[in-house]
C-alpha cells in the first residue's frame, strides 16, 4: 500500500510547470490534502497550519507579483510545490509572462520555518520560503526633557545647537582666579543662610557666579579637584536670581534705615 501511494504521488507531481494565467487550472482539493502531500514538514506542524488553514488565521497578506512576493515579512521569490487541479502538484512554477504591473493577492500561514502560500484568484495550496522575520520598530530614544529628568547626560543637538558654546577660556591655576572663585563659594554659602544680610559686594559676587559654571580648585563646596559643573541657567531660573537678589536688597536697605532712625 506505501508503495502505490509512493507511486500515485510520483505520478501527480510534476517537476515544472507554468503559473503564467493564474486562475486557468485552481486547486480543487482540500487543503489538508494538500498539507499531508508535504511529507518533509513535520505531522505536528501540518496538523498546525491545517488547523490555521480551517479557522483563516494566516500570518500575513501578501502582493504576489513576476519578480516578487511582499508582506510584513520577506520572502524568497520563488514558488514551489503548487497545487492544481484535484490533486496534481509541481515542484516550481514559473509566472515570468506576468506583465510587470500584474499582482496577485494571497495569504500565507507560517509555522516554524515551513510557510504556506494560497493566491485568493485560484486557491493553489503552494510553498514559499520566508527569509527573515519581520524588522520590529526599535524603541524610540526619549527626549532631552526626559533624559534631563532621570539624571542622563543630554547632547547638544537635543537642545539644537550643532555645536557646544563657547566658554571663555579661564587658568584655573591662576592665584586671581582662585581668590575670586573662593569669594564667589563665600557668597554662595551665605545665600543659604536665612536671615543673614548680603553686602553690596557679596551681592555682586552671587551674581557673578551666573556668569562661571565651575567651581575653582581648593573650592570648600566641592570633594573634587575641580569641582562640578553647573548647567547654563534657564530665563525662569534668571527671573528669580534677580528677583531674589532684588529683595534681599530692599531688606539689607529697610534694615539700615531703621537702624539710622
Amino acid at each position: 500500500m506505501p508503495l502505490l501511494l509512493a507511486v500515485s504521488l510520483a505520478a501527480a507531481i510534476q517537476p515544472t510547470c507554468s503559473w503564467d494565467n493564474p486562475g486557468h487550472n485552481p486547486y480543487t482539493g482540500g487543503a489538508a490534502a494538500a498539507i499531508d502531500r508535504y511529507t518533509d514538514i513535520p505531522e505536528a506542524v501540518r496538523s498546525t497550519l491545517k488547523r490555521r488553514m480551517e479557522e483563516g488565521q494566516s500570518d500575513d497578506q501578501v502582493n504576489i507579483t513576476r519578480d516578487n512576493i511582499a508582506g510584513k515579512y520577506q520572502y524568497d521569490s520563488a514558488i514551489r510545490d503548487m497545487h492544481f487541479g484535484r490533486a496534481s502538484m509541481c515542484a516550481t512554477v514559473t509566472r515570468g509572462k506576468w506583465a510587470p504591473a500584474r499582482n496577485e493577492p494571497g495569504a500565507v500561514y507560517c509555522v516554524e520555518q515551513h510557510c504556506i502560500l494560497v493566491p485568493r484568484i485560484c486557491g493553489n495550496v503552494s510553498r514559499i520560503t520566508r527569509s527573515a522575520p519581520a524588522v520590529a520598530a526599535g524603541p524610540k530614544a526619549p527626549p532631552a526633557e526626559a533624559r534631563r529628568e532621570a539624571g542622563a547626560p543630554v547632547e547638544f543637538a537635543d537642545l539644537g545647537l550643532v555645536d557646544a558654546p563657547e566658554r571663555e577660556p579661564v587658568d584655573l591655576d591662576d592665584p586671581t582666579e582662585i581668590e575670586r572663585r573662593n569669594a564667589n563659594n563665600r557668597a554662595l554659602r551665605a545665600l543659604g543662610h536665612a536671615g543673614d544680610l548680603l553686602t553690596e559686594e557679596e551681592l555682586a559676587d552671587a551674581a557673578d557666579l551666573s556668569r562661571y559654571g565651575l567651581f575653582g580648585r581648593n573650592s570648600a563646596l566641592g570633594d573634587d579637584e575641580y569641582g562640578l559643573a553647573q548647567p547654563v541657567p534657564e530665563a525662569d531660573t534668571w527671573a528669580m536670581l534677580l528677583a531674589g537678589l532684588g529683595l534681599l536688597g530692599w531688606q539689607a536697605r529697610r534694615r539700615a534705615r531703621k537702624a539710622a532712625k
